[in-house]
């Protein structure tokens, strides 16, 4: 059976480290990984009206970049809009996909207590619908915001792996 790892993106500016952790780990799985945007209204994906979490990175500059970051990977992708306020169409979504584990991003300390709380009631629906496929709870991870030495580290190895983009490390 195919692995899938879903990404759940938020708007918030955790959802960049959050992809980079999401690819990652579909390749080493060798899983697709399903890109969720909560929206607060599913056809705001311009990004013009989205809502305040939106404001640093417009739904469609995220799917650029997670495409971009799949493809450089090689990833399978696929994009999903879902209501944020439709936690039953997302719980349906979730079992329907069979999805390995869950990656979501956090940017401090009470969001990361806010989604986890919200995570483990959301896992917990999923593992009680009648139709879903594991018998175990998911994998969860919550992306912590990364410190100045992991994003040196990231910036080090995107430019040791990319031959394709003019990237230099200027400080290290």
């Amino acid at each position: 059976m195919e692995k899938r790892v879903a990404l759940l993106a938020d708007g918030n500016t955790s959802d960049l480290y959050a992809s980079f952790c999401a690819v990652k780990l579909a390749r080493r799985m060798e899983a697709r990984l399903l890109s969720i945007l909560l929206m607060p209204d599913r056809h705001a994906i311009s990004g013009n009206s989205c809502s305040e979490r939106w404001q640093s990175c417009s739904p469609s500059e995220f799917l650029s970049l997670i495409s971009s970051l799949g493809n450089f990977e090689g990833v399978q992708l696929s994009y999903n809009l879902i209501d944020e306020r439709d936690e039953d169409s997302l719980v349906e979504f979730l079992v329907e996909s069979k999805i390995t584990c869950l990656i979501m991003g956090t940017v401090n300390q009470d969001d990361f207590d806010k989604k986890q709380k919200w995570l483990s009631a959301l896992v917990k629906r999923i593992c009680q619908n009648r139709r879903w496929y594991m018998g175990e709870d998911l994998t969860v991870f919550l992306a912590k915001p990364w410190s100045e030495k992991d994003f040196k580290k990231v910036l080090k190895q995107i430019s040791s792996d990319c031959c394709l983009y003019p990237i230099e490390m200027v400080f290290g």
